[in-house]
């Protein structure tokens, strides 16, 4: 990792929240920045690939600004995702240390599950920090499927679907009174199997692509069996086996 740059000369690393898909669900604050920072980072799964969050924001850009793609392969690798991090690190330091502000740009907010705190965590000492909060997908997920998440005393738990978290799934569905599945596409048959098991198949909710125009709220969800989901979606499961619908 670089050496801090000198006191002073530092441009700010601004994280910014983009929200999980309709521009209209950017901050005002958010919008500001994008539109000021010369310096726009993006994070893409391939080299050269796509970013959504870039297709979120890419009517505020201006022109004149610089618009630069960190390479975060999606692979099982530990070795090669942690030296592709330390490499987007590196890259956005550079421009840091010219002075430059730099918006590193993620989807949903910026503190969840998210490239960006990769990124921070490898920062030189001394750099100045700007963290701009986005709405997150599984807000957006549940407003567009009018589902209440928690009210009063109850529990809401997050996780990944991972084989770790998936492990433990009942032990988890026994605490919470509402659970929240992340990264749901290739485990979804097993995350589905083990609700039947527990008998709270009738209280789960997919959300594909929460807020974008090809999004869709899939409240049988034991039809998505035999079908796949995209890769932005999310699994809403109410423990107390009915949904609780807040429209």
């Amino acid at each position: 990792m670089s050496e801090a740059p000198p006191l002073g000369c530092s441009g700010t690393l601004l994280g910014v929240g983009v929200g999980p898909g309709d521009p209209e669900l950017l901050t005002l604050k958010a919008a500001r920045v994008i539109q000021t920072a010369p310096v726009i980072a993006v994070p893409c799964a391939g080299a050269d690939g796509d970013s959504y969050a870039l297709q979120i924001v890419q009517e505020l850009l201006r022109p004149e600004q610089l618009v630069i793609k960190l390479h975060f392969p999606m692979v099982r690798d530990l070795a090669m995702r942690r030296r592709h991090r330390r490499q987007a690190a590196e890259t956005v330091a550079g421009y840091l240390a010219r002075g430059q502000d730099v918006a590193f740009l993620t989807e949903g907010d910026p503190l969840l599950y998210s490239t960006f705190v990769y990124v921070l965590e490898q920062m030189p000492d001394g750099v100045p920090v700007e963290i701009v909060p986005g709405v997150s997908s599984y807000h957006a997920a549940a407003a567009e499927a009018h589902l209440s998440l928690v009210q009063a005393g109850q529990r809401l738990a997050i996780l990944p679907a991972t084989n770790e978290n998936l492990d433990d799934l009942a032990a988890i569905l026994d605490l919470f009174d509402t659970v929240i599945v992340f990264k749901i596409k290739h485990n979804l048959e097993r995350v589905l199997c083990a609700l039947d098991e527990l008998g709270l198949t009738e209280g789960a909710v997919l959300v594909e692509r929460a807020s974008h125009p090809m999004g869709r709220v899939v409240r049988n969800v034991r039809g998505l069996q035999k079908g796949g989901v995209h890769y932005l979606s999310l699994l809403i499961v109410s423990i107390d086996g009915e949904v609780r619908d807040a429209g």
